[in-house]
């Protein structure tokens, strides 16, 4: 039973070919040679409108057709003055759409889906007066839609295209004719452009001044914090580094350092504020006895060592010969702050 199955599905093959390459059927079933021609409402789809047949016509309209884009060779005549192809699915006119449209004086394409329309393509309209372009999703309208001719704008209320064509709404000079250019909001309400953009686009321009404004304090604000954060780290750990229980000072008069110990790190007040410096010096006012036996005492080096040794509970340790000065230290215990060690000879 399955043999018989395979011609049958190679004879549907064809006619399943033949029905992708049939041309889709024309939107109108017959185009009347009328100068003025009404064919509203006509149309439940139309994919692709033919416009050869709309060459003679002077009033053309077109509306609530379903018509999704107009042929590439779409051109309309130099004779037609009044074109309506509202209510439609147009997404784009073809560039050359108004090459020719010496004598169009009013376009209607509300209610399309437009989003955009070339630069150039209502240079030759040199007598357009009425444009209507609501309801589209268009960002701006082409600068070459003002011709001196141009009395009414019509565009939908939004905030983009209307920037777009505030300057030639508006008259700056005293014998400026600039056209009557409104805004149809959702609900149908009519603005002038000039008002529409002073109440709200002026106001959503200075919300996001405001907004940047106030991401670059904030920035500001965070950079302070760092640096302030940062200072505060740095002399943390410059005091760490100084509060040792031994401290070097540099050089003085003598020629000697001066060591000093301040028992901040025992924990108590009295340790903090009672504990005395004790400094060494020798006999000789400017040089160490031990000098003529041809040895530089350590404080005269370039570099010095750790003042606290790792095994030793004493600031300040001593491998001095006999007959040196003896060295006084303070200890880690508060009682005992007068405690100072003599070389063994």
């Amino acid at each position: 039973m399955g043999c018989p199955a395979a011609p049958l599905l190679l004879l549907l093959l064809p006619l399943h070919a033949a029905a992708s390459t049939t041309p889709a059927p024309p939107c109108f079933a017959a185009v009347p040679d009328a100068v003025e021609l009404d064919l509203s409402n006509n149309s439940l789809g139309c994919t692709e409108l033919d416009w050869g047949p709309f060459q003679r016509q002077s009033r053309l309209w077109l509306s609530h057709n379903g018509i999704e884009a107009l042929s590439p060779s779409s051109r309309v005549g130099p004779g037609l003055e009044e074109l309506d192809l509202s209510y439609n699915r147009l997404r784009e006119l073809p560039p050359a759409f108004l090459s020719a449209a010496r004598g169009l004086r009013r376009l209607q394409l509300q209610h399309n889906r437009l989003r955009h329309l070339p630069d150039g393509i209502f240079a030759s309209a040199t007598a357009l007066q009425t444009l209507n372009l609501e309801g589209n999703p268009l960002p701006a309208v082409p600068p070459t839609a003002f011709q001196p001719s141009l009395r009414l704008l019509t565009l939908p209320c939004r905030c983009d295209v209307v920037s777009s064509v505030l300057a030639a709404c508006t008259c700056s000079q005293p014998n400026c004719t600039a056209p009557q250019c409104r805004c149809l909001a959702s609900h149908h309400d009519s603005f002038n452009v000039t008002y529409f953009h002073s109440r709200e686009c002026q106001h959503n321009a200075g919300l996001v001044a405001a907004v940047a404004g106030a991401a670059g304090g904030v920035a500001v604000l965070v950079l302070v914090v760092v640096g302030v954060l940062w200072y505060r780290r740095r002399k943390a750990a410059a005091a760490a580094a100084d509060t040792v229980w031994g401290k070097w000072e540099p050089t003085v008069v003598h020629g000697q350092p001066r060591y000093i110990s301040r028992a901040t790190e025992i924990g108590t007040a009295e340790a903090t504020t009672a504990a005395p410096d004790y400094e060494n010096v020798f006999v000789s006012p400017c040089a160490a006895p031990a000098a003529a036996r041809g040895w530089a005492p350590g404080w005269q080096e370039e570099q010095h060592s750790s003042q606290v040794p790792l095994d030793s509970d004493y600031f300040l340790g001593s491998e001095a010969p006999a007959g040196d000065q003896p060295i006084y230290a303070n200890t880690r215990s508060p009682a005992e702050d007068t405690t100072y060690i003599i070389p063994d000879p």
